[in-house]
């Protein structure tokens, strides 16, 4: 087998990566020397002579090429003094010079010193992320005209559409949220900053589309204005305080329009994971909470979470009993998005059928839909 040799194409590939990963940056911001060494594998006398016409042709190339090649001479036995590529050596300015690139350094250090002129706190950040500055330059300085506005008006709480910056329009700011977000994590004081994972509009104290709450209200007694199915944004929903008594909340839409009049009641639906809306809904806390989802994986880590907010939640309708009873109607969960954790907030009992769906005891990837449970199974609790 013919031994592995570093061509002018390969070196070339080998320093464009070096460039990518922005390491002459780093080196520049830490006021180090910077340099790159390629060094050649040794090649033994039998290799040489039983490949002689490749490794000539190779030398040859190199001696061709552009590169600055280092050659020390080796004394085999039987083949005498070979002069053999032995390192390859670059400064900065030569590796920017080869790579033709010396003006966007230039560019890019001129970029470096303006920022950190303005923002000294962005030395961590650019020894950490040397590449993060290379991969934004052309709208880096419309980035820290972003990141100045919200650290002069944190938490301006009005909608990103209502942002005025010069040169900035909010179509901009939408597409660069994550660079923004990694900019402004080390510009702006930490309790300026809401940790949340409702994304970057929360983070920074903007206005956004707040979720809406579907509910059906299922006691006339209680319906509103005449209304029994409404929608509201939760910060409306927030302050509604129904009377009624019990709150019932189904993962399912059809199952929420479904339910049938109950009185003194409600239904929330619609949400899946989106239950965690609700945690800051205070007057749920004083309700008699039912929680109804599919008995699958999720189904069960949904339940879990909303007990997490609210201790008190009853589950119905998810037990081992209405699964052996709907054991023929049940489907398959997909196999890639099973939730198989650990869930902290499930009765004894809720616990153990959540087990065995995960071992697949009562078939592979076994899941029964909530919508294959019919509706006169509520009115029996």
């Amino acid at each position: 087998m013919p031994p592995k040799l570093q061509t002018p194409k390969d070196l070339n590939k080998k320093l464009q990566t070096l460039y990518s990963q922005a390491q002459h940056i780093k080196a520049y911001i830490l006021e180090e020397d910077f340099s790159i060494e390629i060094k050649f594998k040794r090649l033994s006398e039998k290799e040489i002579i039983e490949h002689f016409e490749l490794i000539r042709d190779w030398i040859e190339g190199l001696h061709h090429s552009s590169f600055d090649v280092k050659f020390h001479t080796v004394n085999y036995r039987s083949l005498g003094e070979q002069s053999i590529p032995k390192v390859l050596f670059f400064t900065r300015e030569a590796f920017l010079k080869h790579l033709a690139r010396e003006n966007i350094f230039k560019r890019h250090i001129k970029l470096i010193d303006k920022s950190l002129e303005a923002f000294p706190k962005l030395k961590a950040l650019f020894i950490q992320k040397p590449k993060l500055m290379m991969e934004y330059d052309e709208v880096w300085e419309r980035l820290l005209l972003v990141c100045s506005y919200f650290i002069k008006f944190p938490k301006p709480n009005i909608y990103m559409r209502e942002l005025e910056i010069e040169g900035i329009d909010t179509k901009f700011i939408e597409s660069h949220k994550k660079v923004i977000d990694v900019i402004l994590s080390v510009l702006l004081e930490r309790e300026t900053i809401t940790l949340s994972q409702h994304g970057f509009e929360k983070r920074y104290g903007l206005k956004y589309d707040l979720p809406s709450i579907r509910f059906r209200i299922l006691d006339e007694a209680y319906y509103i204005a005449g209304l029994s199915d409404i929608s509201l944004p939760l910060n409306e929903f927030m302050t509604l305080d129904i009377a009624c008594e019990k709150v019932f909340i189904t993962e399912n839409k059809i199952n929420g329009l479904s339910f049938p009049n109950i009185k003194n009641a409600m239904v929330i639906f619609g949400l899946g994971y989106g239950v965690e809306s609700l945690k800051d809904v205070l007057w749920l806390r004083d309700k008699k909470l039912y929680y109804w989802g599919d008995i699958d994986t999720h189904g069960f880590a949904i339940l879990s979470q909303f007990r997490s907010y609210f201790s008190h939640t009853k589950s119905i309708l998810m037990n081992e009993k209405i699964l052996l009873d709907y054991q023929n109607m049940a489907t398959k969960e997909s196999p890639h998005k099973r939730f198989l954790g650990k869930l902290k907030y499930l009765t004894v009992e809720e616990n153990e059928v959540f087990k065995k769906l995960k071992e697949d005891f009562y078939s592979k990837n076994f899941r029964l839909e909530q919508e294959r449970i019919v509706m006169s199974t509520l009115m029996s609790l």
